[in-house]
């Protein structure tokens, strides 16, 4: 084979566009204030991470605050890649990307409340997943609250139901038609998958800004509190979790 070829012959010709725009349309024109809202608080998210300059010096001798910076900046890349999702009728994907943004979370509360694990769980991470199983985190963190415990963990599974192809999620995703050959614009589970992106933001947010507050100048302490009121008020239009 000569430099520079290859065996896919016409198959390179006719490429998958990666945005399908018809669908995208329709669903900005039935939630244009959620998208508006949805790139108003990614746009927060990344201007955000600003501070660590400020706290350089604290992050380099606090592990925990290192920990929080790094997957609040994948719960950034996860929410953005989760709305790309859902802006393409991706809405399966988009709940397998949430739950583990979730995840992502949950450490971030986790190393808030206990900062001394950042420290295994960068040092020593195959022992950290052992000791410290999605589970576990959350048995830590709302066990002392019976009803909030539940709630998390029937969140949980019901997004795991979507990263199984034998779990009930999938199945009832094939039956609507939306993972099938070709997407399928459909107005409640793009509504439902909104309210996930937004309950990954305002948790991100709240996690990052509670390890951060020092840092966070009166500016952007207004902006995350005034998108986190606007951002709860679409969870509990799309998506309720008690």
């Amino acid at each position: 084979m000569k430099s520079g070829e290859n065996n896919l012959g016409n198959s390179q010709k006719r490429q998958t566009g990666l945005i399908n725009k018809g669908i995208i349309q329709q669903t900005e024109k039935i939630y244009p204030d959620e998208i508006e809202l949805i790139l108003t608080s990614t746009n927060l998210m990344r201007r955000i991470t600003s501070v660590s300059k400020d706290a350089s010096k604290e992050i380099s001798k606090k592990p925990n605050l290192y920990a929080v910076m790094n997957l609040f900046a994948r719960s950034r890349e996860l929410v953005h890649f989760s709305t790309v999702s859902m802006m393409n009728a991706g809405y399966s994907p988009t709940k397998v990307l949430s739950r583990a943004a979730l995840e992502n979370t949950l450490c971030m509360r986790l190393f808030n409340e206990k900062p001394a694990l950042a420290q295994k769980w960068f040092t020593n991470p195959d022992e950290f997943r052992k000791e410290w199983t999605p589970q576990n985190i959350r048995d830590e963190l709302f066990l002392r609250d019976s009803s909030l415990w539940k709630s998390y963990n029937h969140f949980y599974w019901r997004l795991c139901d979507y990263s199984h192809p034998s779990f009930k999620g999938w199945i009832e995703l094939i039956h609507e038609r939306s993972v099938l050959w070709c997407p399928i614009f459909n107005e409640d589970f793009a509504s439902e998958c909104i309210g996930l992106i937004f309950f990954i933001i305002v948790h991100s947010l709240q996690q990052f800004a509670e390890a951060f507050k020092e840092w966070l100048d009166p500016q952007l302490v207004k902006e995350v509190n005034n998108i986190g009121l606007q951002v709860s008020k679409m969870i509990r239009r799309h998506f309720q979790v008690k």
